[in-house]
């Protein structure tokens, strides 16, 4: 696995596991005591986005590794799944 080919893998690895955070821990405006009037009621009361940002980066860091170990052990090859 080439450097460029690396970084392919991990910000496709980092956007992908983030939308699977992203929607985890969410409260609504909806579903909150503190409800305004003339906000979305499906937009959150909280985001957490610097906690989101470090789950995904570490999920997407343990998961990178394994595919470069793997990578590096001969036991997976991803130029023969891309010819």
């Amino acid at each position: 696995m080439s450097i460029t080919g690396g970084i392919i893998i991990y910000v496709n690895l980092w956007m992908i596991i983030f939308f699977m955070v992203l929607p985890f821990g969410i409260t609504n405006q909806i579903d909150s005591p503190d409800y305004q009037k003339g906000t979305d009621p499906g937009a959150p009361v909280e985001s957490r986005m610097k906690k989101k940002i470090l789950i995904t980066t570490l999920i997407t860091t343990i998961i990178f590794s394994l595919i470069f170990a793997l990578d590096k052990l001969d036991l997976f090859y991803i130029r023969k799944l891309l010819f």
